[in-house]
């Protein structure tokens, strides 16, 4: 009788969905409070740019460190940990309030370090993910495994956005920080304590372990190839390659309109479109749940055209460069700054393209050896955070100097342009990038292996 495969990768799953639903609220409580923290310590457009900055500044720094450990050491203890972390310094964010400090300087100071520790904490995030999902998922499964994960910041933020907003309107922006930072600290050590890799899980059966092999997950080739190490070599052949430098271009294009809504969406609503902190709490939920669509589409029809024997290249380069293309219309709200129902319908189709091409790591799972996913990552990641530090600050400064946000939106529309082009112009191929050395090695192991034929 055949063994029914358990789905134990669904759970799994489920917690990925969690985690990174805490990952984003804690990322955007900063911007629901922005108003209000810049009216208590009397912050500039551009001091207040620095601290939505802050935490990218050190989340981009802390990339290839982050990603060497996880190659090293796994995603168990890594990103348990980093869960509890981060969450902590986001309790202690609501410590910086007039109430513990005498001196405006003093609590923006302490909002700055505050910020730069949750950003180093937060760095193993994605890369762990993309680990996890690429251990646990075949590959006829991992686009959508991605978007469903992916789906929980943006769903994450349509849900929690009102709240937070509410919270702020009602107890003061401390205590966004002090309820948000609880609930990350209580999930971390629930991670601790329950996830488990594949090979270590009492919840998997060999079925499942079968079909996880046999889609290039865990005990698969490609899986065990290079058995842990990382080759530096094998690291400066994947980083001279044309198609990662287009990875990295894209990732800092998309993540350009993500930053955006992440730190600047609530102050122009308040702002741009006068509207209440209450009302841009609501405001806000319809471009979050369009994204939240537009990831689930995306991941979906690259892999439903993968299953209908579409190439892999044109499963996962058709959503990345239809979203970017059409993440350019955010700029049509400049023509609408008078009719904010509009003016959010407008950002809702862009957050929308804009998720929907979030397939960039998918396709870093896909072309990156998987025991350099970690480093690579790392990598892939800089630069996708390189515009939460670039971006915010330029709006700041954009604001100071015009008071108003239609250079902002012009300036976003332009880097979507630019992720379109390096897809277009530098993504190849999409399949493993074996580097020589590896290649030969695996071919040498093929060779002397005896055929059972």
């Amino acid at each position: 009788m055949t063994m029914k495969p358990t789905r134990t990768r669904l759970s799994v799953l489920f917690m990925l969905f969690i985690v990174t639903a805490i990952n984003y609220m804690d990322r955007a409580n900063l911007a629901v409070a922005g108003s209000h923290i810049q009216g208590e310590f009397f912050l500039s457009a551009t001091q207040l740019g620095l601290l939505f900055s802050m935490f990218t500044w050190f989340y981009a720094l802390s990339q290839i460190p982050v990603g060497y450990l996880l190659d090293r050491i796994g995603s168990r203890w890594l990103y348990g940990s980093a869960i509890v972390l981060w969450s902590l310094f986001t309790l202690l964010m609501g410590l910086a309030s007039h109430h513990f400090f005498t001196t405006a300087t003093a609590s923006f100071m302490m909002l700055l370090v505050c910020r730069a520790l949750i950003g180093v904490a937060e760095a193993p995030s994605f890369p762990s993910n993309t680990k996890i999902i690429a251990t646990w998922f075949p590959d006829h499964e991992r686009a959508r495994a991605t978007a469903t994960y992916s789906s929980a910041q943006y769903i994450g933020l349509a849900l929690l956005t009102p709240v937070l907003s509410f919270i702020v309107s009602q107890w003061g922006w401390e205590m966004s920080f002090y309820l948000s930072g609880l609930v990350g600290i209580v999930f971390g050590i629930y991670w601790l304590i329950v996830y488990r890799d594949p090979q270590h899980s009492s919840k998997v059966n060999d079925a499942e372990l079968d079909i996880i092999r046999k889609g290039g997950g865990h005990g698969s080739v490609n899986q065990q190839t290079g058995n842990g190490k990382v080759n530096w070599q094998s690291v400066k052949y994947i980083l001279r390659q044309r198609t990662t430098w287009g990875l990295f271009i894209a990732q800092f294009a998309a993540s350009s309109t993500l930053y955006f809504f992440l730190t600047w969406f609530i102050v122009y609503l308040e702002k741009g479109l006068h509207l209440s902190i209450d009302k841009a709490g609501i405001g806000a939920m319809f471009p979050y749940l369009m994204a939240m669509a537009g990831v689930l589409c995306g991941g979906t029809l690259s892999d439903f055209l993968l299953k209908r024997g579409r190439s892999r290249t044109f499963a996962r380069k058709l959503p990345v460069m239809l979203g970017m293309l059409l993440t350019c219309s955010i700029a049509l709200v400049n023509f609408f700054q008078d009719s904010p129902v509009i003016a959010i319908a407008i950002l809702s189709i862009a957050f929308f393209a804009n998720a929907f091409s979030n397939l960039g790591w998918v396709v870093c799972s896909d072309v990156i050896p998987r025991h350099l996913i970690g480093t690579i990552g790392g990598f892939l990641n800089i630069f996708g955070n390189l515009s939460g530090i670039v971006s915010p600050i330029i709006i700041g400064v954009i604001l100071q100097r015009t008071h108003n946000f239609q250079y902002a939106m012009w300036y976003i529309a332009a880097v979507a342009l630019m992720g379109f082009l390096a897809y277009l112009l530098l993504v190849g191929k999409i399949e493993v990038m074996t580097p020589p050395g590896e290649e030969r090695a695996e071919n040498k192991k093929k060779f002397e292996t005896p055929s059972n034929a």
